[in-house]
């Protein structure tokens, strides 16, 4: 009489698992993924053969909306409301040969760029307007992955954060150090659309200038692998100047 119960016990948490599992997104269910990813506690065999899932769902998910991707040549630069921009070391940060996306939360190398806005007194307000400047979407895109209560004692290494999935290259765009965050998991934005603020938030960020670290990662077989894109980053923001 006891198994007779424990198995009906058992059969009916499998059966509200599965119920649970079934009402998640696809999105939702990427999400828990990458933050298993981000703290290291999921094989990297089956976070690949997930990732690749995910992207082919993800990709019928975005058709089914009806609406267009974004060209590489339409990219829109991710930031807007500023009178200023540099970039780290000149463009020149970009260092991927000890990244691996599956390190997690404390990768090696700076896959990115770091551009900053004019922030003398580190307050996460553009000097000249007083005003927070805005992260944008570089491409129409859905958010499979944020993060937006870092505190000054979180052990996170990026802070406040937005990944991207871009499904047009079926690539990720990841930007870090945001002072707030705007969209949820699951929402589809629009190229040029805000996504949060630029800001500081991180480890180590916190004690730097106000800025965005903005990384793409190409997937590959469910492998998110890093691509330098300055040259469409100077490309944006050379469009976006000439249209001011």
């Amino acid at each position: 009489m006891k198994n007779n119960l424990l198995i009906l016990i058992l059969s009916f948490i499998t059966i509200q698992a599965i119920a649970i599992s079934q009402e998640l997104t696809v999105f939702e269910r990427w999400h828990k993924t990458d933050l298993l990813i981000r703290d290291r506690k999921i094989d990297e065999s089956d976070a690949r053969d997930s990732i690749a899932l995910f992207v082919k769902l993800g990709v019928q998910d975005f058709k089914t909306r009806g609406i267009p991707g974004t060209p590489r040549n339409n990219w829109i630069f991710p930031m807007f409301g500023f009178t200023w921009t540099g970039y780290r070391a000149d463009g020149m940060d970009y260092k991927d040969e000890d990244f691996d996306y599956f390190q997690g939360g404390e990768f090696h190398g700076h896959p990115a760029h770091d551009i900053f806005i004019l922030d003398k007194d580190t307050n996460c307000t553009e000097d000249s307007t007083g005003k927070e400047v805005y992260a944008t979407a570089m491409v129409t895109g859905i958010v499979l992955s944020k993060y937006d209560t870092w505190f000054r004692a979180d052990y996170l290494r990026s802070g406040n954060y937005v990944k991207l999935f871009d499904p047009e290259s079926k690539a990720i765009f990841y930007y870090s150090h945001l002072d707030s965050v705007f969209v949820n998991v699951g929402q589809l934005v629009k190229a040029g659309e805000p996504i949060g603020y630029v800001g500081r938030t991180g480890r180590k960020a916190i004690k730097g200038k106000t800025h965005i670290h903005i990384a793409y990662y190409k997937i590959d077989d469910g492998h998110p692998i890093p691509e330098d894109i300055i040259e469409d980053l100077y490309k944006a923001e050379k469009k976006m100047t000439v249209k001011k």
